[in-house]
């Protein structure tokens, strides 16, 4: 059996616009994440708490918009021929959340403990940090192109690789001063996890830039 043309494409934008307000919400978690590591780099963690509990706010909004998207998947049957792709980049996107909140809680502790640290790390973690919203900012300019241009999206997919990029070379440098600091291994382990949190938000990101090529390549 064929079904009409038109009847997948308007299924597909139902899809695409729930996945794409999903991505919204993720985009604004990274962005409260960076506005975190900014107050802790300027030495203030009066909003640490604050920063927190958006974050999780937004985590639980996009959960929803998650099993929202999950509903339509479900119902469209075989009328959307690539809803494992939506499926899977939903997956990937989705682990972005649970990243930042993770970074949010090591920060928190952190900040509300006092571990001292130089200047030079407070202003190592806001760089990646800056780095890895601009990888996820460009992967969702990335989706939301899915509407209007498969080639825009093709194009702007190279964008977040090139961001990826940088925030590994500067996980690396930030490791090594890390160790350079030499720590006890208390705090020493709580500022390279929340190093490699960020690192893996920016992964995460390139890993949801493969399922957005395959979805541009079958609009």
């Amino acid at each position: 059996m064929t079904f009409p043309r038109e009847t997948e494409d308007q299924i597909r934008r139902t899809v695409l616009d729930t996945a794409q307000e999903h991505m919204r919400k993720v985009l604004e978690a990274t962005r409260e994440l960076t506005n975190m590591v900014s107050d802790f780099a300027e030495k203030n963690s009066k909003e640490m708490d604050v920063h927190l509990s958006q974050i999780k706010k937004l985590k639980d909004e996009a959960a929803e918009r998650k099993q929202v998207l999950l509903r339509e998947l479900a119902e469209s049957g075989m009328l959307l021929i690539n809803r494992e792709d939506f499926f899977r980049l939903a997956v990937q996107v989705g682990e972005i959340l649970d990243l930042c909140e993770g970074a949010a809680h090591r920060l928190n502790y952190i900040a509300r403990h006092n571990v001292r640290i130089t200047d030079e790390l407070r202003s190592g973690f806001l760089a990646l940090s800056k780095n890895v919203m601009k990888t996820v900012t460009n992967l969702r300019e990335t989706v939301l192109s899915l509407s209007y241009s498969r080639q825009r999206a093709l194009e702007l997919a190279k964008s977040v690789e090139v961001a990826e990029y940088a925030v590994d070379e500067m996980y690396r440098e930030l490791e090594v001063k890390i160790i350079e600091q030499k720590f006890e291994i208390g705090p020493t382990l709580l500022l390279w996890s929340l190093a490699e949190f960020l690192e893996e938000i920016s992964d995460k990101a390139e890993d949801a830039i493969d399922s957005t090529r395959v979805l541009a390549l079958g609009v």
